[in-house]
């Protein structure tokens, strides 16, 4: 089996967990350059007169507040890593900009965002993988994006009540360091604890999925980022903008 960025290891724990996190993802520099471009972000939209939620501070379609989240939505490694866990070909179907403020209980309990798998080619193929990086430390209590391992491979009829939050057993919770991407399949069970801490939990997600989805209502590309000259294969791929293509020269 030939993969692009995953070791055989890692490759099988995400097959076996359905979840995959994986540290010093961003360097220093570039956790510096991304906190740097949040904060600007977040002032710029509030300037305009956009209401955050209570505790939350988030600007949906971030890709289209600057390259350096454009970028990151295009990160070479994670594009192997998407091609070992994917294929050739996928899109990007939402992405946002979230911080989780202290004392923010659980906006998300336990959950899938999609039951459904497919198979092609006789690889399983997930219906959509989600990449959280994470910007900064998050502590144990610090509203932990959480996990139910091997979650992925059980049928909806016995997973376990979704209002167990902390109490989920073998739940696993990603209390990771600044610089980690966790990357897991919508079919995982899933949840974000409550943020006791006195610390933000800040990151950077990215949802892709097979070509063929569209992407989610309000996470539409703008005309401007469709119809840049400068796109590349690449990019007009995951924006959406390429016909169909399995072509593994765009990854050049």
């Amino acid at each position: 089996m030939h993969l692009h960025e995953l070791t055989m290891e890692q490759y099988l724990s995400w097959e076996r967990d359905g979840y995959l996190a994986i540290e010093d993802f961003l360097s220093e520099e570039e956790l510096l350059a991304y906190n740097t471009a949040m904060d600007a972000t977040l002032a710029a939209w509030k300037a305009k007169g956009h209401i955050m939620p209570s505790n939350i501070d988030k600007v949906s379609s971030v890709i289209e507040h600057g390259e350096i989240y454009l970028a990151l939505m295009e990160h070479p490694r994670m594009m192997g890593i998407m091609r070992d866990v994917i294929g050739d070909a996928f899109t990007m179907i939402d992405n946002e900009l979230f911080i989780k403020h202290p004392g923010q209980v659980t906006h998300a309990n336990w959950h899938r965002d999609t039951a459904t798998t497919m198979l092609i080619g006789g690889k399983r193929v997930p219906f959509m993988v989600k990449v959280f990086y994470f910007t900064a430390d998050v502590p144990y209590d610090g509203g932990c994006l959480s996990f139910l391992p091997g979650s992925r491979h059980m049928h909806d009829d016995v997973l376990p009540s979704d209002e167990a939050g902390g109490q989920m057993p073998g739940h696993v919770r990603m209390n990771v360091k600044a610089g980690t991407a966790v990357l897991f399949d919508g079919a995982t069970y899933h949840a974000a604890m409550d943020n006791t801490s006195n610390q933000q939990r800040r990151s950077l997600i990215y949802n892709y999925g097979p070509l063929f989805l569209k992407q989610w209502p309000g996470y539409e590309p703008s005309a401007a980022l469709l119809g840049n000259k400068e796109n590349t294969p690449l990019r007009n791929m995951l924006l959406g903008a390429s016909p169909w293509p399995r072509d593994p020269r765009v990854f050049q």
